[in-house]
């Protein structure tokens, strides 16, 4: 069966987690592969930073999107967008903010970072490197003007940046020490976490809402059955994931609560 060339196309949008070059290799086998399962021209859309992204993502261009767990929340809210599915990396379906430090820095619980300098790993939109670990603060009853806040580019930047004794202390999500970028630039057990959250759940993918129901349900569908075939093993295998899992809104439930906490709406 030939591909729907009249049909509009489906546009794909990614959060930049990582630089334009990087997602496209990543997720290019991805929509190639809807496009022919769905049969309707299927476009991946990157974006050169993350506020073009955010630009875009407000003027509802992407039917599907791959975003963040608080630009979720808000495009849940205010742009009706609907969660279907959620990453699984490394073989996990959950995913912890956490705080850095050098294992010799004498710092061994969040109290003593107070006067301390704190890199964070990314913006304050950045979910598990930037609002899970102020929440982690807060919650040890550290305010904002206890510490030095800065960010670094990326979650990576932050704690290479704190191996380096730039910042007394990062905070990335907990994955990150075990990413190549870090561990094949760094001693990892050098680092030593005096914080982590609760498991959440991870990097969720939505789509328009009004968007044909059978529609959703095919690409909802297809996503969580690649896992079931070589082919799909192996786009996930390009795209850095170990699965797509199901996910729906009420999911996010708990990183609401955090979000709350930390930016009364």
């Amino acid at each position: 069966m030939s591909c729907n060339l009249f049909a509009d196309p489906l546009l794909i949008g990614i959060f930049p987690r990582r630089d334009a070059v990087v997602t496209a290799k990543l997720f290019r086998p991805l929509s190639r592969y809807l496009e022919e399962k769905l049969q309707r021209p299927v476009k991946l859309e990157l974006s050169p930073n993350f506020n073009v992204f955010l630009e875009r993502l407000q003027e509802r261009r992407y039917d599907l999107v791959h975003l963040n767990q608080y630009e979720y929340i808000n495009a849940h809210e205010e742009l009706d967008y609907v969660a279907i599915v959620q990453n699984e990396e490394f073989g996990e379906k959950t995913i912890r903010g956490a705080i850095y430090v050098r294992r010799d820095s004498g710092i061994e619980n969040i109290d003593q970072l107070r006067g301390k300098k704190i890199l964070f790993g990314g913006g304050p939109r950045a979910m598990m490197s930037y609002i899970v670990p102020t929440y982690l603060l807060r919650q040890a009853g550290l305010q904002a003007d206890d510490y030095e806040e800065s960010y670094a580019v990326n979650p990576p930047n932050a704690v290479l940046a704190t191996y380096l004794k730039q910042a007394d202390a990062a905070g990335a999500g907990e994955v990150v020490r075990r990413l190549p970028v870090v561990r094949n630039k760094i001693a990892v057990d050098e680092l030593n976490i005096v914080a982590v959250s609760e498991p959440l759940p991870h990097l969720p993918w939505a789509v328009k809402n009004e968007l044909e129901e059978d529609l959703k349900s095919q690409i909802k569908s297809l996503l969580l059955g690649l896992n079931e075939t070589p082919q799909g093993k192996e786009i996930l295998r390009q795209a850095r994931l170990s699965a797509f899992n199901p996910a729906d809104d009420k999911d996010y439930n708990t990183h609401r609560v955090i979000v709350d906490a930390i930016y009364a709406r």
